[in-house]
């Protein structure tokens, strides 16, 4: 049994193990690809009403449940309607709902337009709708997730 020693592992002066180690490396991401797998598309929008009115100055906020995997994501209310688009990086699952108005301070900056359809000043949606919130929606990827709730003030 010969035993090799360092110069006989040579060619050309270069070692091998760094020629196959790139190799190995460059079959690998050949095989494998160096980017991501695509997130499956992943949309919602909805109506929000209150006492069968629709609601605006308010935000939605989806926050994943059970195996649901991703971000939360919000979107603004206005006029009943509300759009999360595919760019908020929702995934396929069950997410808990709150609705909540938006902060006065924020809301004496919308345009008149908007400011029109507000509701009265110191209107709070009730808890049981927002930090207490029992609501629940399932999203599918690549479908349509059209969605509608109805919450109440606090009176």
């Amino acid at each position: 049994m010969d035993m090799l020693t360092k110069s006989d592992c040579k060619i050309n002066g270069a070692d091998r193990l760094p020629f196959a180690t790139a190799l190995v490396l460059a079959m690998i991401l050949l095989t494998t690809g160096c980017n991501s797998p695509p997130q499956p598309n992943v949309t919602a929008t909805g109506t929000v009403h209150v006492a069968g009115e629709p609601l605006s100055g308010a935000v939605i906020t989806l926050e994943p449940m059970r195996q649901t995997t991703g971000p939360n994501a919000s979107a603004p209310v206005f006029d009943g309607r509300f759009e999360v688009p595919a760019s908020a990086g929702l995934h396929g699952g069950t997410y808990r709902v709150r609705v909540a108005m938006i902060p006065t301070e924020l809301l004496v900056k919308l345009p008149s337009e908007q400011a029109a359809s507000l509701p009265p000043a110191g209107a709070v949606i009730d808890p049981s709708f927002d930090a207490e919130s029992q609501l629940s929606c399932d999203l599918k990827p690549d479908q349509p997730n059209a969605l509608a709730f109805a919450v109440e003030f606090l009176k």
